[in-house]
Formats: C-alpha cells, sequence, structure tokens
C-alpha cells in the first residue's frame, strides 16, 4: 500500500488518473464540440445519457443511507446539496433531460423502449455497485473528479447545441445546468476527500473508488458512441495506464 500523503498531493495524484481519460477528449464531447455529430445523433445520444441519469435516485439514495448509517454527519451538507439539486422539485435532472429528447421526437416511454448499449449497461452496474458495497466517502469519491470536469466540459458543449446544432435552450439545458452546478458539486466533494482521507488505507480505498468512477463514467460516454454507430468500441484514453503491477519473475529461463 502506498504511504500516506499530504491532501494536496493526494488531489494531485487522483488528477493523475484522470488525465489517463480527460473528458472533453472522449469522441463523444470531441465529436459534439468538433461538429463530428449531426443533431440525430446526438439525440441517439441522449437516450443513453438519460438510460443513466433515470438510475441517480439509486447511487444518491446508497450515498445518503450510508452517510446516515456510518454516522459521517459532516458529509451531510455535500449530499444533500447534491441529492437536491439531482432530484428535487419541480423539476429533476431526468425531466430536463426528457426536454432534449422530446426536441427529436423522443417520448419516455420510447425512450424506456430503447436499448442500453453496453457502455451504458457497465458504467450503470459500477457506478450503483460502488455505492451499494463501499463507504459513503467512497461514493463521494467515485462521483468527484467525474463532476468537477463535467462542469468544464458542459460549459463548452452548451454554446455548441445551441448554436452549431440549432438545439433550442430549453433542449440543452441540461449542459447549462451541469455548467454551472458541476462546479460546486466536484469542489464540495474533492473538499470531503482532503478532509477525510488522511490516512494511508482510506487514502487506498479513495484511490480505487476515484480510478472507478472514471472508468465508469468513461463507459457511459463510450455508451453514447455505440448507439450512434452500432460498434462495440471502447475509448482507450490519450494517457498510459497507471496500474501498481508486480514483477514477474519465472522459475524458468525465458524463451
Amino acid at each position: 500500500m502506498p504511504e500516506v500523503k499530504a491532501p494536496d498531493a493526494f488531489i494531485e495524484e487522483l488528477w493523475s488518473y484522470a488525465a489517463e481519460v480527460p473528458m472533453e477528449q472522449h469522441p463523444w464531447f470531441h465529436g459534439i464540440i468538433h461538429h463530428r455529430w449531426t443533431p440525430e445523433q446526438i439525440i441517439l445520444g441522449e437516450i443513453q445519457h438519460y438510460h443513466r441519469v433515470r438510475t441517480n435516485p439509486i447511487h444518491w439514495g446508497y450515498i445518503m443511507i450510508n452517510t446516515v448509517a456510518e454516522r459521517r454527519y459532516e458529509f451531510m451538507d455535500a449530499v444533500l446539496d447534491n441529492f437536491n439539486e439531482e432530484l428535487g422539485r419541480p423539476r429533476t435532472h431526468v425531466d430536463i433531460m426528457l426536454q432534449m429528447l422530446e426536441e427529436g421526437g423522443i417520448t419516455r416511454e420510447m425512450a424506456d423502449d430503447t436499448e442500453s448499449a453496453p457502455g451504458t449497461v457497465a458504467a450503470i452496474e459500477m457506478i450503483n455497485g460502488c455505492t451499494m458495497h463501499r463507504s459513503a466517502l467512497e461514493g463521494l469519491a467515485m462521483l468527484s473528479l467525474v463532476e468537477a470536469q463535467h462542469a468544464v466540459v458542459a460549459s463548452k458543449v452548451y454554446p455548441e447545441m445551441i448554436g452549431y446544432y440549432g438545439f433550442s435552450e430549453r433542449a440543452a439545458e441540461t449542459y447549462l445546468i451541469h455548467g454551472v452546478q458541476d462546479v460546486e458539486h466536484g469542489a464540495r466533494q474533492i473538499e470531503v476527500i482532503k478532509e477525510s482521507a488522511t490516512d494511508a488505507e482510506t487514502q487506498e480505498k479513495v484511490r480505487k473508488a476515484v480510478k472507478l468512477g472514471l472508468t465508469a463514467y468513461t463507459l457511459e460516454w463510450d455508451g453514447h458512441v455505440q448507439a450512434i454507430t452500432g460498434r462495440r468500441e471502447f475509448w482507450s484514453g490519450s494517457g498510459a495506464l497507471n496500474l501498481r503491477l508486480p514483477t514477474v519473475r519465472l522459475a524458468r529461463p525465458a524463451r
């Protein structure tokens, strides 16, 4: 197990894992920003986005339950703020997602009847599984660097949606909201990590949770592209995969 790091150094390490799969360079977002996709293809991708977003009550529910069960009351403000912004009325995140689909002639029933792409399925299972089986801190850590990146990317996607692609502001509202709210979401979650992950064991748990989150959401974006292309392809990222591996020493001579 790696030695404990100072909070700022630990956060810097976590960002190095995000640099392996920078969100803005994923073909889904890169394709929107650089006008690779058509409006019709974007709607197909956004149906997959809806499939993942409709499960938000599941993973936020687990994080809320774990926060209370573990008596981590110091997390409650961060958890409640996210929970209310994602699921609070008068409009939930799902309601806002449906605005985009409606502009493409897709009803909620049609979206629900659409099959989830392989990347979408994998992302949902990883996200829900993490929050179900791991601690509240690990659940927040899983989301932290994803939300921090998404704020920046969404602020670049939104003007392309209403400009080049011609979607209405109502249809593209999800990206306007992400560009604002995810700044605070990511910052709050990273601050929780800095305050709570102060020993080697906790840092290792957070490290693994952050890596899981980065992989899960990369798979979600893969699902968007898979729905467009009909190809079972997964983005490899743009940086080397950083794994802690042993040295293999065979007892026989190498061939």
